[in-house]
């Protein structure tokens, strides 16, 4: 009976793995499918921009927008080790961090697997984990990093946050296995990981911590691994610190008004977005109260406090905690399918209600997501063409600063040049309002040609590029106005580009 019992749970396992690598084969395909287009937005830009500043100058690098001595945000070394590989294969930025995006996948699917495992001790779960951080979101779901239901993992999968999620999953899933066979000592080898994270990308290093001292809670000797991963923390700040391409300490103390007043969305109806995820609480409850040291429910707990603090506080930062608060509950409602599953299985006559749970639930939430986020994807893949302002390359120098309307503002160095203005604030940048102003008023239609020439000198700026769709119908007159101020040096159906003299 033993032997038929070891035999079941052996199948069991090998069919869990098969349906998890399924699925992730699935994924995989779909978002290399669709890695090469022109749908890229936000900050991906800036994470190019800078990508290719690294590659220009590895060891000095300056303001990746700007082209100035501002500090930046993104110069982590993360971006720093794809800038270096873009310098010595001659790729360009968006070939990097496209091929970096499907490497940031496989490091997330594979560490998710070892956190399920590890953390749930149901590898069973690792399905319906996968399964629903992709499709179990409510209406409008965010589309910010560290989301990772389908639409948005399509468009963050470069990201930093991508790469930092992995690496925090991981590292959690190791924490939790050092617990089980007593060698908390090795906690300290941890440092470089944890300082890793917390300058690449700091919510997901906070999750990290979080999840290590929830975790810590449920070893043997709890107070001794407590204070090891204070020791831990301590020298991983330190270390954070050291970073020489960007002052955290500064980004941390400094600037955190600004990175807070960017987060507010986190908060516009965020339980309609998350509502079918909160079908996990119930069984958080039930984990809770078989283990009342249970992890997962402590994590979960921990990210939900922040998050509320967040929106009472005003710092709205620890929002983006909601990604991972989502991720829990959607782990604890993995757990109780697998656990339904297994109830299933010790039941003869309900084998096959137990095969068909699984595909009745992919089944129905692709689904219901395949308008919102699968069609969405297989459209743009392939669409277009990512790199539709490279003219800019043959013209325009590294550092030589191009005046354009704030909607191209966005590309232009990803490609060649520094911009004006940025439509986002980005930190260290006491002049964003300003550096706003003076382009959208040196686009105004009838500006007098003396107030557009000292907003030229005043930024130093080499080139003006015209863009046709950004400026609809104001258009002609401005190409008419602009034109006299130097040199038509490139033009198509789409753009003009003005060098001005001294360029």
């Amino acid at each position: 009976m033993d032997s038929q019992d070891s035999a079941a749970d052996a199948n069991s396992r090998k069919m869990s793995a098969g349906r998890y690598l399924l699925l992730s084969a699935g994924l995989f395909l779909l978002l290399a499918h669709h890695a090469s287009n022109d749908a890229w937005a936000g900050d991906y830009w800036l994470h190019a921009a800078t990508v290719r500043e690294v590659a220009e100058s590895p060891f000095h690098p300056r303001n990746p927008v700007f082209g100035n001595d501002y500090p930046f945000s993104l110069l982590s070394p993360y971006l720093w080790a794809l800038g270096l590989f873009v310098r010595w294969t001659g790729w360009s930025a968006g070939e990097v961090l496209a091929a970096q995006g499907l490497a940031n996948l496989v490091l997330l699917l594979g560490a998710l697997y070892a956190f399920v495992a590890t953390w749930l001790r149901r590898t069973s779960a690792a399905f319906y984990v996968l399964l629903f951080v992709l499709f179990l979101w409510g209406r409008n779901p965010w589309s910010f990093s560290s989301f990772f239901h389908l639409r948005s993992l399509s468009l963050v999968l470069p990201y930093p946050s991508t790469f930092a999620a992995a690496l925090a999953l991981a590292g959690l899933a190791a924490f939790r296995r050092l617990g089980d066979s007593g060698r908390l000592g090795l906690i300290p080898l941890g440092v470089p990981l944890v300082a890793l994270l917390l300058v690449v990308h700091p919510v997901n290093a906070l999750f990290l911590v979080l999840g290590l001292f929830a975790c810590a809670q449920d070893v043997p000797r709890p107070l001794r691994a407590v204070a090891v991963l204070i020791l831990t923390l301590a020298l991983s700040v330190g270390l954070a610190f050291a970073w020489p391409l960007l002052p955290v300490s500064e980004l941390w103390f400094g600037q955190t008004r600004q990175v807070h007043d960017g987060n507010f969305q986190m908060y516009e109806e965020p339980l309609a977005r998350i509502a079918p995820a909160l079908l996990g609480v119930p069984w958080l409850l039930v984990r809770l109260r078989r283990n009342r040291r249970d992890p997962v429910a402590w994590l979960c707990a921990a990210l939900g406090a922040l998050v509320v603090y967040g929106g009472w506080s005003g710092e709205f930062n620890y929002g983006r905690l909601l990604s991972h608060a989502t991720l829990m509950l959607q782990v604890s409602l993995a757990d109780a399918c697998a656990a339904l599953e297994e109830r299933l299985s010790r039941a003869g006559r309900l084998r096959l209600p137990r095969l068909l749970l699984a595909p009745a639930l992919a089944g129905s939430l692709l689904a219901g997501s395949w308008s919102t986020a699968v069609r969405p994807i297989l459209e743009e893949s392939g669409r277009g063409d990512p790199r539709w302002l490279a003219f800019l390359e043959a013209y325009v120098g590294h550092y030589d600063v191009v005046m354009t309307d704030l909607d191209s503002c966005w590309h232009v160095s990803t490609f060649s040049g520094k911009v004006v203005a940025f439509p986002m604030p980005i930190p260290f940048v006491p002049d964003h309002a300003e550096r706003m102003r003076a382009v959208e008023r040196f686009f105004e239609p009838g500006l007098p040609a003396a107030e557009r020439a000292a907003l030229l000198e005043r930024y130093r700026a080499g080139y003006v590029l015209l863009s046709k769709g950004s400026l609809g119908e104001t258009w002609p007159l401005l190409a008419g106005e602009l034109r006299p101020f130097g040199t038509v040096v490139y033009a198509d159906e789409r753009y003009e580009l003005i060098r001005l003299p001294g360029s």
